[in-house]
């Protein structure tokens, strides 16, 4: 009976954790990628009326799809038709932007889509099939190469997270959250 008990509290446990939604590891409003993109378009608007998103990076993501309260980064690139340069705009877990013209960029041209998700809901989507539990993501990115091998001429967001078991996992899911593939 005790040995039943236990189980049944086990089990519950872990049915109200995998159902509990994901909230960010942040004391502060903001975070996601989404966030970070409207901080960055008063910059890339003043850069180019034309600007258009090409690629975005997260830097110091959590496992989450959510920058921590302090650090990480969101970068935002954009090119225009009228500069041969593109912009990179990088927006800090504070919300502070820097801005830095790059020449001779192989995302120039490429367009992110409109309807793209947030990156707590990209994020989301690999959990079902991830074998190992994320510490953090060590690396994202959405574009058009991210995944240039596996998904060419697709523009896709590449997840890669390091474990808390050590290793790596990568994942790969489109701009709408769809899960596409492991690697």
């Amino acid at each position: 009976m005790k040995h039943a008990f236990q189980l049944l509290l086990i089990v519950s446990c872990l049915v109200i954790v995998n159902c509990a939604p994901v909230m960010p590891q942040r004391s502060k409003m903001g975070g996601a990628a989404r966030w970070a993109y409207d901080h960055s378009q008063r910059s890339a608007i003043l850069w180019a009326k034309d600007a258009t998103l090409c690629r975005v990076v997260g830097v110091g993501v959590g496992s989450d799809g959510w920058l921590p309260d302090r650090g990480g980064s969101w970068i935002m690139t954009y090119w225009s038709r009228e500069f041969e340069d593109v912009l990179e705009v990088s927006v800090d877990s504070d919300g502070n932007i820097t801005t830095e013209k790059i020449s001779e960029s192989p995302y120039r041209g490429g367009v992110i889509p409109l309807d793209w998700k947030d990156s707590s809901t990209v994020w989301k989507a690999t959990r079902t099939h991830q074998e190992g539990v994320p510490l953090n993501t060590f690396s994202s990115e959405m574009s058009i190469l991210a995944a240039k091998e596996t998904h060419p001429d697709q523009v896709v967001w590449r997840l890669r997270f390091f474990l808390t078991q050590g290793g790596f996992e990568t994942h790969i899911v489109s701009p709408q959250g769809e899960w596409l593939a492991s690697e």
